[in-house]
């Protein structure tokens, strides 16, 4: 089964290198989708390009995450391929990952109905590894699980279920792509798998720890102002339109929206203008406003 690599990067450094180099041999072919970086970036990244024989496309400016993956999977698409990986650029694959992943599907009763597999994720600081929420069968003599969504770095993804349930919202920029495009293929009946034993190392924000009393402890992602209000006004998109398809989704996520939006507001630091990017969020949400965000925290 043919698959293709889409890398999307944003003022990459050095170590996208090692990232690629540890992806080649698993796939068939590489798309590298730069989203507006400096010049210092472009060099490298051509220079990465043809040393690993992948393809890059340069974006002039920042088009977000859901647009990038687009063009690199129309192009995937144009190529021929069976299937997509998508990737950001700080993730890296760990070996077999993309073979484990496709034996896993291999076994399911049920191939027509699968839309994407997923990895489990560790964290590259900690080696803690994660995994996604689990829908359906999960039992412990299968080598993959039902899960109800998973993150766009390793999501590996037929290509033709695009022609079914359209391809990444654009107008969400960055944030809740991955989870919209998730819940989309779950309600026209498609699953969504996550292989066991595939694992890929991934970070999520730039998190950091903060001590409690009795020896306790808490993290936070520290994602910027801007970020804050990508999720807050793409979440209030997404509970919107699928609140009474998936109620139950819609309230576990806000459990955790709310619960990590406390965290930042209580203890990372500039809580005035985190709390203002995430009101703004949601009011943008209400009204329904999508594309890139063009207000100044």
């Amino acid at each position: 089964m043919s698959c293709c690599a889409v890398i999307v990067t944003f003022y990459p450094d050095s170590d996208v290198s090692e990232s690629i180099s540890a992806l080649r041999d698993q796939v068939n072919d590489i798309v590298i989708v730069d989203n507006g970086s400096k010049v210092e970036h472009k060099d490298m990244l051509q220079k990465i390009s043809q040393q690993y024989d992948s393809t890059i496309i340069y974006n002039e400016q920042n088009l977000g995450i859901a647009a990038a993956l687009n063009i690199g999977i129309k192009l995937a698409k144009e190529r021929g391929h069976e299937w997509v990986i998508t990737f950001d650029q700080d993730s890296q694959v760990t070996l077999g990952m993309v073979e484990t992943m496709l034996t896993a599907y291999a076994t399911y009763p049920q191939q027509e109905k699968v839309a994407s597999l997923s990895p489990r994720y560790m964290n590259k600081n900690t080696g803690n590894i994660w995994r996604s929420k689990v829908s359906g069968n999960s039992s412990n003599n299968l080598p993959y699980c039902e899960v109800e969504g998973v993150i766009t770095s390793g999501n590996l993804i037929k290509l033709s279920v695009f022609d079914s349930v359209g391809f990444f919202n654009e107008g969400l920029f960055i944030d809740y792509v991955d989870k919209e495009f998730c819940l989309r293929c779950i309600t026209q009946d498609y699953k969504i798998l996550e292989a066991k034993d595939a694992i890929l190392l991934h970070m999520v924000g730039l998190p950091t720890k903060v001590n409690l009393l009795w020896n306790s402890s808490i993290t936070t992602t520290n994602h910027s102002y801007l970020r804050r209000y990508y999720i807050a006004r793409n979440s209030i998109f997404t509970y919107r339109k699928y609140l009474f398809e998936k109620p139950f989704w819609v309230l576990i996520d806000l459990y955790y929206l709310i619960g990590n939006l406390s965290k930042a507001i209580i203890f990372e630091p500039n809580k005035k203008r985190r709390l203002a990017a995430t009101a703004l969020g949601f009011y943008d949400g209400f009204l329904n406003k999508l594309g890139k965000c063009t207000r100044i925290f």
